[in-house]
C-alpha cells in the first residue's frame, strides 16, 4: 500500500516538509482534543509523564505548562495511533525504509506562551548515533501567526548542518538571512518535517492555546532508543517534580535546544 502520492513526495524532497490537510476524521479530531486535555489535567507525577513549564511572556512571575513528554506507555489511544500502521507507513515512505518512533511531546503554547528560537532538530538528536529523523506535527488547534504557528525555511534541509550558536540553535545572524514562511494549519492537519530544515515560532499573543503534537521518528535500521532517550533526559533535564532541591542542574544541552522551558539550575 502506498500512503503518499508522487506529488507529495516531490514536494517533500524539494522543501524538507509536507502539509497534509484534514488528515483526521471529525471523530478523530474530537478524540485528539479529549486526549490532549486528559494529559494536560493529569498531575505532575514523578516517574511517569514528564511535564515541563515556562514563564509566560505576559507574566514574569508565572508558571505555565509548556509541554508534556513520555506519555505513550500511559495512554493507549495515543500509543495505538502514533505507532499505528497508517502513520508508520507515511513516515516509512518519507524515510525510504521502515520507521520507528523515537520520542513524543505535546507543545501547549497557551496564551502568553513564548516562541521557539530558530533551530534545526539534527543537533539535538545526536545522542544515539542516529543520522536522520522526521517529526510529525499534529495540529490540535488552528495555528496562525497570531498564536505562534510554525515557520519554516523551505529547501534549506539540503544544506545539512547550518551555522550554529553555542546553544545549538541556528546562528542568529545566519537566521536573519533565511526565507521564513508561515506554516498555518487547521485542527486535524498534519505537518511532517525533516531534522535538517530550520524552523522557529513566535509567542502566542492570542487568547487561545496553540496545542500541537510533535512526534519524532527515526529509521528502524538505526535502532530503537525511545526508552534510553527518556532515561537520559530524566537524568540531565528532569521535570520539576523530579528535581532534587539539593542538586545543581547544569546545561540541559541537547534536551532543551531553542525551547522556552525554564531550566532551574
Amino acid at each position: 500500500m502506498q500512503f503518499l502520492t508522487e506529488t507529495q513526495l516531490q514536494f517533500w524532497n524539494d522543501n524538507g516538509y509536507l502539509i497534509i490537510k484534514d488528515y483526521f476524521s471529525e471523530t478523530q479530531k474530537a478524540e485528539l482534543i479529549d486526549w490532549v486535555e486528559d494529559l494536560e489535567s493529569r498531575p505532575e507525577t514523578a516517574g511517569k509523564w514528564m511535564k515541563y513549564f515556562e514563564t509566560p511572556a505576559n507574566d514574569p512571575n508565572g508558571r505555565q505548562l509548556c509541554r508534556v513528554e513520555n506519555f505513550l506507555q500511559f495512554h493507549d489511544g495515543f500509543n495505538d495511533l502514533l505507532r499505528g500502521e497508517k502513520l508508520i507507513g507515511v513516515l516509512s515512505e518519507l524515510m525510504g525504509e521502515p520507521a520507528v518512533l523515537f520520542k513524543e511531546k505535546i507543545n501547549f503554547k497557551l496564551p502568553g506562551g513564548n516562541g521557539f528560537l530558530p533551530h534545526q532538530d539534527a543537533p539535538a538528536f545526536t545522542s544515539f548515533g542516529q543520522t536522520f529523523h522526521v517529526t510529525l506535527m499534529v495540529s490540535i488547534d488552528a495555528s496562525n501567526p497570531e498564536n505562534g504557528c510554525l515557520q519554516m525555511s523551505p529547501g534549506k534541509h539540503k544544506e545539512g548542518m547550518l551555522p550554529t550558536a553555542p546553544d545549538a540553535t541556528v546562528d542568529p545572524a545566519f537566521a536573519e538571512t533565511l526565507n521564513w514562511q508561515y506554516v498555518e494549519t487547521e485542527p486535524g492537519d498534519i505537518v511532517l518535517f525533516d531534522s535538517y530544515i530550520p524552523h522557529k515560532s513566535d509567542a502566542n499573543v492570542s487568547n487561545r492555546p496553540r496545542r500541537a503534537l510533535y512526534i519524532t521518528y527515526n529509521r528502524a535500521s538505526e535502532g530503537s532508543y525511545r526508552e534510553e532517550y527518556y532515561k537520559e533526559k530524566r537524568a540531565v533535564f528532569p521535570p520539576d517534580v523530579e528535581r532534587d532541591p539539593n542538586k545543581k542542574y547544569g546545561d540541559s544541552g541537547v534536551f532543551n535546544v531553542g525551547n522556552p522551558v525554564t531550566n532551574k539550575m
